[in-house]
């Protein structure tokens, strides 16, 4: 049986539940499907279930700080290819130099138009629906 396209999955990783839930209306409406996770070490976990097409992943998360989180996911064989777009209320251009250091893809400064989200999507991550096989993975224990 031919697999079926479906949305490409965009992880958002924040602690505002406004910010998770506004980037979720966002991404649907542009036709994907979204992880939404509140801590670094969600984030961490969900990845080893789940390696998303995109993480929009906020600097200042409570136990480990997002430039830590995205060197991790960097690090890592199996996500080290997720490109990783920094979220933060600043835009100081030091965040900014952080966050590339760490591996980040870009950044986007807290607040922000949807267009900024869309236009960073389409950059990142493309358009449109593919093929995805495994997306998620069974935990082994």
């Amino acid at each position: 049986m031919a697999e079926m396209p479906i949305p490409k999955v965009i992880m958002v990783v924040d602690d505002s539940q406004t910010v998770r839930n506004i980037m979720a209306l966002i991404l649907h409406r542009l036709g994907y499907q979204s992880v939404r996770v509140r801590s670094a070490m969600e984030a961490l976990t969900t990845l080893t279930e789940l390696v998303p097409d995109l993480i929009f992943l906020d600097i200042t998360l409570p136990g480990m700080d997002g430039l830590d989180v995205c060197k991790v996911i960097k690090e890592n064989q199996r996500t080290k290819h997720v490109p990783v777009v920094m979220l933060s209320g600043s835009d100081q251009v030091f965040d900014k130099v952080m966050g590339r250091l760490a591996g980040a893809a870009d950044y986007v400064t807290k607040p922000f138009e949807p267009d900024t989200i869309r236009q960073c999507v389409e950059t990142h991550c493309g358009r449109g629906l593919r093929v995805r096989e495994g997306l998620w993975k069974k935990r082994r224990r």
